[in-house]
Order: structure tokens, then sequence, then C-alpha cells
């Protein structure tokens, strides 16, 4: 009994470690990751499901902020002492892009079964240095997320500014979509066998 206890145990342990983000980028406004979607450009309304609450919003630079590297358009930047927190729903896979990245520039990612996990600017660049004049520090990245969901991103800063612009989800498929795939799929097979069935019965 005590063995089948410690087994049980050591299953719920590795049942809840979760396994760390994995960061790719590329340079400038580059493409969205294959199954992502722009949700957020703070240009227009965010996409159903997603909404973004603190930070700044503007278009051109300011004397805290700065535009990331050839975005004309308008961008979030959040102060030093300050977050930005996006809510959204459970996502497999998220990217963004980010002007002048900086060590102190922080993104913490929440989600199921407890999930959390924060990458500093300096784990996502190796020189964060702020240069907003170069793609070396204006870049997209993208992360996934393997397993693990995440429904919540905090932006954070611990001196100004961290600046970024047009947010990119690949949502996980709402109950209601997983059932009409299944739904699809069935009335494929049925068409499927009522061929075979019509077929059999023609060369008998």
């Amino acid at each position: 009994m005590h063995k089948f206890l410690l087994a049980v145990a050591a299953l719920a342990v590795a049942g809840s470690a979760h396994a760390a983000v994995s960061i790719t980028s590329a340079a400038y406004d580059a493409a969205l990751a294959p199954g992502e979607k722009l949700v957020v450009t703070f240009d227009a309304p965010a996409a159903d499901g997603f909404s973004i609450t603190g930070g700044h919003v503007r278009t051109g630079s300011a004397s805290n902020a700065a535009a990331p590297y050839g975005d004309t358009t308008a961008y979030m930047y959040v102060l030093g002492g300050q977050s930005a927190t996006l809510t959204t729903p459970l996502l497999k896979s998220f990217s963004i892009y980010i002007g002048s990245v900086d060590s102190y520039n922080h993104i913490t990612f929440k989600g199921a079964n407890g999930y959390s996990e924060t990458i500093s600017g300096s784990q996502l660049v190796a020189l964060a240095n702020g240069n907003q004049s170069s793609a070396g520090t204006n870049r997209r990245f993208y992360f996934d997320f393997g397993a693990d969901r995440v429904n919540e991103v905090i932006f954070s800063s611990t001196s100004n500014s961290f600046e970024f612009d047009n947010i990119a989800a690949g949502a996980v498929p709402e109950p209601a979509t997983w059932a009409m795939l299944i739904l699809g799929f069935g009335m494929v097979g049925a068409a499927m066998r009522r061929r075979a069935s019509t077929l059999a019965s023609v060369t008998a």
C-alpha cells in the first residue's frame, strides 16, 4: 500500500510539472506563425475574447517611449513600475512585435493548472540594450506553450519603457468547434460507407 501511494504521489508531481515555453524570433514585424491570427493592433477593437488593460497607447515617439522600428501605427508602451494585462481565451501559442527589447522588460504568462512563467528581456535577446534603430532588438517573438495553455499575459517594466504592437495568438478550438469537426468527420464517414454499400450492390 505504501509503495502504491508513493507511485500515485510521483505521478501527481509529474503531472503538475510544466515544460518551459519555447521562444523563437524574426527580424522586424515578421509574418505570423502558422495557425495564429492577429488579435490586438491598438488601431481597432481587440478580437472577440481578448482584452487588454493598463499601459498607454500612442502613435509616434514621446519623451518616455519610442515606436518599434518601422511601426507607423498605434502601439502600446508600459512605463517603469507599471504593467498591462492581456486577458485571452486559452492559447497554445502567442506572438508579438516588440520594439527595443530592454533587460528590464518582462512578460509573464499565466494559464491552466497554475501555469506561470516570466520571461525577461535578457532571455529574449543576448544584447537587450533598447536600440530603437535596428532589427537586432526590434523583433517579432513567437512563444509556444507546448502542452500548457495560457489565458493571461502580463507586460511589465522596471524602467521606461516597454513598447510592443501587433499581438497574435493561436487559440485552442472552442468545444463547439470540436463538435462541428467531429460531426463533419462523422458525416464524411457515413457518406463513404453509403457509397461503398451502393457500389457493392451494383456489382453484385
